[in-house]
């Protein structure tokens, strides 16, 4: 008997390969023709792959429903006990200045993430970069509203600087430019590759464990830390069905391994300097942490990453 799991995320594309009832000469159905059967990446045989945590959406709704459970008793307890009082005034003033605007990079790979799933050329990878978006929007949320509730009990966060914080601070711009160029990249394949391999693995590591994980926590805001463990779980099922995903289809096709490491090498340089970039500010936190030593953390952990995808790939 199949599983509930390949019941209902198996062969539910039906407009593929190029199936689409308009047929050829819409643009729609060009535009998708060209960057979805056109990739680079290649497989016979797309429903081979199988998300490893095999995830409905059932069990998708469960699982996040015990995480935001916990979260929400987080957000609680900060109401509850005037935890935001006793935070300090200068990482107060530092989660105002870098913490916050952290939600528009945060977006920007939700919507990667849709267009991933949209494009992706099997409903099993789509289910998997759907239910990633839907992180993608829950760290949203989360950050936003954290955000929120600083500027409802403390005086000096105005949340109308943020937008111009990200456009305009120097930490910020390669992040920036990294998340803008990544949303023009719109070979369904080297999307997935530029996020989940280059972008993510980074961007999930400091923000999550570093910034706002190790140095929240050191300056006082073990709150923040746990909420930041949670939002993690998910950044790390996001590699895994991404490495699960490439490991297949460079067993499938080998040829793909050279295609995915030319992605990967044309968006290191900017994610590396968008990281490293990032992770000075934690110079400027009331108890600061060495940035060099963190970048190293994040962009050593991130290139293990594709080692052990390939290395995967080469034991079948």
């Amino acid at each position: 008997m199949p599983t509930e799991y390949e019941l209902v995320s198996s062969d539910l594309h039906y407009n593929y390969p190029y199936n689409f009832e308009l047929g050829s000469g819409n643009p729609v159905v060009e535009w998708v023709h060209r960057h979805r059967e056109g990739s680079r990446l290649q497989a016979g045989d797309w429903g081979a792959f199988a998300d490893p945590r095999a995830t409905t959406y059932r069990s998708y709704t469960e699982l996040q429903d015990d995480k935001e459970t916990v979260v929400d008793g987080l957000l609680r307890e900060i109401d509850e006990t005037g935890y935001d009082e006793r935070l300090p005034d200068d990482w107060v003033r530092f989660l105002h200045r870098w913490y916050a605007p952290l939600r528009y990079p945060a977006h920007g790979l939700a919507m990667l993430a849709a267009y991933v799933g949209q494009m992706a050329p099997d409903s099993r990878i789509t289910n998997c970069a759907s239910f990633q978006a839907a992180d993608a929007m829950r760290g949203v949320q989360r950050i936003a509203y954290r955000t929120a509730q600083l500027g409802a009990h403390r005086s000096g966060v105005d949340t109308e600087e943020h937008r111009a914080f990200w456009e305009d601070s120097d930490a910020l711009q390669p992040l920036r430019e990294l998340v803008e160029r990544a949303l023009v990249a719109y070979d369904w394949g080297e999307a997935l590759v530029a996020l989940n391999v280059v972008v993510k693995p980074r961007l999930d590591r400091l923000v999550n464990r570093e910034l706002f994980g190790d140095l929240a926590h050191l300056n006082g805001d073990p709150v923040l830390r746990d909420i930041h463990f949670s939002l993690d779980e998910d950044a790390m099922w996001h590699r895994d069905w991404t490495e699960t995903l490439l490991s297949f289809a460079v067993r499938d096709t080998p040829h793909n391994a050279g295609v995915v490491g030319e992605w990967v090498d044309a968006w290191t340089p900017l994610a590396t300097e968008a990281v490293n970039k990032l992770a000075g500010v934690a110079d400027l936190a009331p108890i600061a942490l060495e940035p060099g030593a963190m970048s190293q953390r994040v962009n050593d952990a991130a290139e293990a990453d594709v080692s052990r995808m390939l290395a995967r790939a080469e034991q079948g």
